[in-house]
């Protein structure tokens, strides 16, 4: 294996990057009505793992004052810029919170509402799909998309729902489908972000970088050398052969295990020529 060229490699290796369709999107989470201020931090958290920077808490139940809290920080951890950059919208009279949610929602080209209900269809306004059945759009023209998440206790109303363009369900349990608010952003925003990125194996500044094909034969053309080397009986041979070659075909191997096992029927190989050698 060429060890200088796995360095370069590693040196040059990106886990993730936005897919080239999907570069004019620009995300917007938008909290309605949260009720507690620990969630609200936990969701800035989860925003920053999944690379989602926009914020917007309308309406909010919880006090605005514990929201910026250290506390709330505490819970948002290295997602504080984006909590400390949401856009908090309040509603001074509550016999409008509907008419200003539905002005906010005309800064947006896309609405994505949520839901934890809709298992029984019997609801025409709260007809689901899986987030992995979601197609994101693809768009020439720059397309702004808002995420709506709803209050703790009861979720998005049919109203604020019906603003939408598409609802979205996570599949859970018959029994109980109501999920954390920020376990649920959680789960939503992973979904996407694997839609709209091209994601490669690794670890930070330790990538796992993919063992080459041509390494891969190198290592099968050994172990086909040992099996003739040993006494197995020859209808057996071929299957040995390929049940390693299936073995290894189904493993997604690193460089780095590769080399260790190749490293390994190197040797056996070499010792089993040395006594054919001796033998002889």
């Amino acid at each position: 294996m060429d060890q200088k060229k796995t360095k370069g490699e590693i040196y040059s290796f990106q886990e993730m990057c936005r897919m080239q369709e999907y570069e004019n999107l620009t995300f917007t989470i938008i909290l309605v009505q949260p009720e507690h201020s620990g969630n609200i931090g936990s969701i800035a958290r989860i925003m920053e793992n999944f690379d989602f920077k926009n914020l917007i808490i309308f309406n909010p139940i919880a006090n605005v004052d514990k929201i910026l809290s250290y506390e709330t920080q505490g819970f948002a951890m290295h997602g504080k810029d984006i909590l400390f950059n949401a856009e908090i919208i309040e509603v001074k009279n509550q016999e409008n919170h509907l008419s200003e949610f539905q002005i906010l929602l005309k800064r947006f080209d896309y609405v994505i509402a949520t839901t934890a209900r809709g298992k029984k269809n019997s609801n025409i306004r709260r007809l689901a799909i899986f987030p992995e059945d979601f197609n994101i759009p693809i768009s020439v023209k720059h397309l702004n998309i808002a995420i709506l998440f709803g209050k703790e206790s009861r979720g998005l109303t049919n109203e604020e729902i019906h603003s939408a363009d598409i609802l979205l369900r996570i599949p859970t349990n018959n029994q109980y489908s109501a999920l954390n608010l920020s376990h649920a952003c959680g789960i939503i925003l992973y979904e996407i972000f694997k839609k709209v990125n091209i994601l490669n194996i690794g670890r930070g500044k330790n990538p796992v970088l993919i063992s080459d094909k041509e390494d891969r034969l190198i290592l099968l053309k050994i172990i086909k050398e040992i099996i003739d080397k040993l006494k197995i009986r020859s209808y057996k041979k071929e299957n040995v052969y390929f049940a390693f070659r299936n073995i290894f075909g189904r493993s997604i191997m690193s460089k780095k295990e590769l080399s260790l096992i190749l490293g390994l029927f190197s040797k056996i190989n070499t010792i089993l020529k040395n006594k054919s050698l001796y033998k002889d």
